[in-house]
């Protein structure tokens, strides 16, 4: 047993059992660096006594020099029953922040990737690349993932993430539009297709990637309702794709008035193509969206904000959670409660100025 200079980790070679002809092998047990000799001697016995056992009871899998970066391909590549996007997203996480030589972990052999490999990998991610803890634990979930399939598939013996402390989510507090701010940035958007994004997302709670998967076909004139059955996304390349299982197929009524600037913006179209919103890709149109937003002193808010605040809204008019979410296509009602924290606020100043007046009479 030895104390490594690197890491500072107390290191424990021991042999195992090899088969004539073969190649010795080693492993190394560890113990926390901080420990004193004694007490590193004491973890290294009971950890060589688990591994008699697992050796003895054939338990023990030898992950041999297989790396990160190899496990995380292979499970990517016999992953595909997740829909596209995720995909994408996987493959983003390999690229950007695993695989690389400099800040990744791909090249840390299986067997010696401890709990304290990730913790690592995950404060240099904040610290350095200046990841938000919420992204740092979707990447700690898809790991997590990638080494269960590796236990799945006697690869491992036990997941090493399970002992992983990850950081704590920071909850999302969405800047939403007043009513006031809301209809002046409805007021000067009048006979564009702005107009269009900006009563789909804030009035019928659409995503933008419903917006812009939205098809002349999907809207039921006569009937005065829409019928969500696509939706576009932009992830390394233009997707379109069906929408999430709780949000596919929704079909919701529609206000009068949504469908009179939905019929003006039609009339006003030269050519009529297949979808509402052709004249940009979604991930083109945020960007513009957001000078949009910023040119009206309306900073912060973004197009998916007004889903938000169609939210909040329909709160305030006492629609029923299960009818709301129904709208909006969130298949937890925690979720859109969640948003609905904004408008409670409001309701609680409101009874607070209230009580103040009743005492204030007193």
């Amino acid at each position: 047993m030895y104390k490594r200079k690197k890491d500072n980790l107390w290191v424990h070679a021991i042999d195992l059992p090899k088969r004539r002809g073969e190649p010795r092998k080693r492993k190394n047990l560890y113990a926390d660096g901080n420990l004193t000799e004694a007490q590193a001697e004491k973890v290294m016995k009971s950890k060589r006594l688990e591994l008699e056992y697992q050796i003895e009871n054939s338990l023990y899998r030898n992950p041999g020099n297989a790396a990160i970066r190899d496990l995380v391909l292979e499970y990517n590549e016999n992953n595909r029953s997740i829909a596209v996007t995720t995909q994408a997203l996987h493959e983003m996480y390999v690229k950007k922040h695993i695989a690389p030589d400099i800040g990744g972990i791909g090249h840390v052999k299986l067997k010696n990737a401890l709990p304290v490999v990730f913790e690592k990998f995950y404060y240099d991610k904040m610290q350095v690349d200046k990841l938000s803890p919420n992204t740092v634990i979707k990447l700690h979930s898809f790991l997590h993932a990638a080494f269960k399939y590796a236990v799945r598939n006697n690869m491992l013996l036990t997941n090493p993430l399970d002992a992983v402390k990850c950081p704590k989510e920071v909850k999302y507090t969405p800047r939403i539009p007043t009513d006031q701010e809301f209809l002046k940035l409805l007021e000067s958007s009048r006979g564009t297709i702005d107009e269009v994004a900006i009563v789909l997302a804030g009035v019928l709670s659409l995503c933008r990637g419903e917006i812009f998967g939205l098809k002349w076909s999907d809207i039921d004139w006569d009937n005065q309702r829409i019928t969500i059955e696509e939706t576009f996304v932009h992830w390394d390349k233009n997707i379109r794709k069906d929408p999430k299982a709780d949000a596919r197929n929704r079909t919701m009524y529609v206000p009068q008035f949504v469908l009179d600037i939905l019929k003006k913006y039609r009339s006003s179209l030269k050519v009529v193509g297949v979808y509402v919103c052709e004249k940009y890709l979604p991930d083109a149109y945020g960007k513009h969206f957001k000078k949009l937003a910023d040119k009206h002193g309306l900073k912060g808010v973004t197009l998916h904000k007004l889903r938000h605040y169609n939210a909040v809204i329909m709160m305030k008019l006492n629609i029923p959670d299960k009818v709301a979410a129904g709208r909006t296509g969130h298949s937890q009602l925690s979720t859109l409660q969640e948003v609905y924290q904004h408008a409670t606020l409001d309701a609680d100043k409101m009874a607070s100025d209230k009580i103040s007046n009743f005492f204030a009479t007193k």
